[in-house]
């Protein structure tokens, strides 16, 4: 690379000197810019040849390659949080192009699902499942939005939203934009050592809030690395700006600004946090980042330069914590485990892979969707869920790891497969599937006894088997044909796939079962119908149906 820029530079020099000398006929010709190359980025081959390196290195042997019924189903729950249409799955599977995979991979990272799903998965890991009542939840998450909507670089929102200031929301008379990164803060305005803890362990994989009450003596980070991290958010406030009860439904406006501060150090205005809890160590402690970089240098606030280092290219851990948090993300188990747990002490299974996958995804220019996309179409990911010739946990990936459907891809995928309005099974998600812990941030979701009783039970659930209009039940009844058809449409609305032919002989039998004779007294149409409601009923109850696989 530096050779060719070098000999372009002699050309065009050279090109020039003579374009002006005596010899030099005419105008000088105007020199075409020379375009920037393009950076070199990782492939999923790679991947693929190093996973086969290292199961060849355990004497691992791969899983088979998942159906083209099951990559289907899997990618767009993965790529856009739902199960897909029916007819969708039925025009893939009639696709014979051997790319097809690979386009539909693309397809989906380009629609509006794509964005729709990853805002509801970084609205949970970042804002929790109890969002507090003087956040703007609605302009964090249009904010949020925009930013995957956008493919805007990873790096470039996490800054944005670590320093972000200005209007929390907009408020009726104001002129002033609304910068609704700025409720990420308003979170946390009372508990800037929580702020910090979690800054550290979603954007950094490092989990230094174990460290704010005393050192550890087997990990690295001590009372001193906390608190001069949390000093970063010290010089923050949130001072309310608006509040119209009527017009907001009691939600305020508040002005988010970095305060200046004194020659000591010290804030120049009291704190609001300060009232409620002690923060006087934090308070005389210096900003600084994890690696020791003083925050009060440079002229920057604190904050604004905390989120520059922290996306540093040369920051040590801001790019594996990403590709480690999407790598399980897509693959049901990260590098390491916990994704947000990076430390020395819990070492990542493959580290050069994930250290090479940190480097691509710098030189990407931090482009999630490049990032997704590499790792959808690694064989790894496109494996079945069913070990081969082996037992274990699959720590290598040689299997696909399966999951539990976590709270938004169940109630997206209710919705597509049952028809019902999503308002109406949105409240009674909101209640079930909502937790009072304060901080949960965890995006993982592994059910309750409650949540199986209400999915088995449920009044929503027994509204989505009925055979009532408009519900998706009436309309397969309604299509011409016999009961093989009709069983068929219910399979691809549920599990995206067409059923086995077993599974065919199984139902049919079910829904009219033969007998010599005459069928008993009040046997009918309406049995018939009602046991139409019993197969939706076990479809959208069985694993197949719950579980990402």
């Amino acid at each position: 690379m530096k050779r060719t820029g070098w000999l372009v530079g002699v050309v065009v020099a050279a090109a020039g000197c003579a374009a002006s000398g005596p010899l030099a006929r005419g105008p000088a010709a105007a020199s075409k810019p020379v375009e920037a190359p393009r950076p070199v980025l990782m492939r999923s081959a790679e991947i693929d040849a190093r996973m086969r390196a290292a199961w060849k290195e355990k004497g691992l042997e791969p899983a088979e390659r998942v159906d083209d019924a099951g990559f289907f189903r899997r990618v767009n729950l993965d790529l856009t949080g739902r199960v897909p249409k029916a007819e969708a799955v039925d025009a893939f599977l009639a696709d014979k192009a051997e790319d097809k995979r690979a386009k539909t991979i693309d397809a989906l990272l380009a629609s509006p699902e794509y964005a729709e799903h990853f805002t509801n998965y970084w609205d949970r890991v970042l804002m929790g499942r109890n969002v507090r009542k003087h956040v703007d939840h609605a302009e964090f998450r249009r904010w949020l939005h925009e930013q995957l909507e956008k493919n805007v670089g990873y790096d470039v929102w996490v800054r944005e939203l670590v320093s972000a200031t200005g209007l929390t929301s907009a408020p009726r008379m104001a002129e002033q934009p609304v910068n609704g990164a700025a409720n990420w803060y308003l979170r946390y305005m009372d508990n800037p050592p929580d702020l910090a803890g979690t800054t550290s362990r979603l954007f950094l994989g490092v989990r230094i809030q174990c460290a704010q009450c005393h050192d550890h003596k087997t990990e690295k980070w001590t009372m001193s690395d906390f608190q001069g991290f949390t000093a970063s958010f010290l010089r923050t406030r949130a001072q309310l700006f608006y509040t119209d009860d009527k017009d907001k439904k009691g939600l305020r406006a508040y002005d988010v600004e970095d305060l200046e501060r004194s020659p000591e150090g010290r804030l120049t205005r009291p704190r609001r946090a300060a009232k409620r809890m002690d923060i006087a160590e934090y308070k005389s402690a210096a900003p600084r980042a994890l690696d020791g970089t003083d925050l009060l240098s440079g002229g920057s606030k604190p904050r604004t330069a905390l989120a520059e280092w922290i996306t540093r290219k040369d920051n040590p851990w801001f790019a594996r914590a990403i590709v480690n948090r999407v790598w399980g993300v897509m693959l049901g188990r990260g590098f390491s485990e916990p994704v947000d747990d990076l430390r020395e002490s819990n070492p990542p299974a493959m580290k050069d892979l994930l250290d090479t996958l940190a480097s691509d995804f710098v030189t990407s220019g931090y482009d999630l969707k490049h990032l997704l996309r590499l790792i959808a179409n690694a064989e790894s990911y496109q494996l079945a869920a069913r070990p081969k010739g082996q037992r274990g946990d699959g720590a290598l990936w040689s299997y696909f790891h399966m999951d539990q459907l976590g709270p938004d891809e169940l109630l997206d995928s209710l919705v597509r497969a049952t028809g019902l309005p999503r308002e109406k099974v949105e409240r009674q998600f909101t209640f079930l599937f909502d937790v009072d812990e304060e901080d949960d941030h965890d995006d993982e979701f592994d059910g309750t006894i409650t949540q199986a009783l209400w999915l088995m039970n449920g009044k929503v659930m027994q509204r989505s088997i009925q055979i009532a209009p408009g519900s998706a039940l009436a309309q397969v009844l309604s299509k011409p044909g016999g009961d093989e058809g009709k069983i068929r449409a219910l399979y691809m609305r549920t599990l995206s796939r067409p059923p086995t032919d077993a599974e065919t002989a199984h139902w049919v039998g079910f829904l009219k079962p033969p007998r010599p004779g005459p069928p008993p007294a009040g046997e009918g149409a309406d049995t018939v119908r009602r046991r139409y409601e019993d197969l939706l009923w076990v479809l959208l109850n069985s694993s197949e149906f719950l579980f990402n696989h």
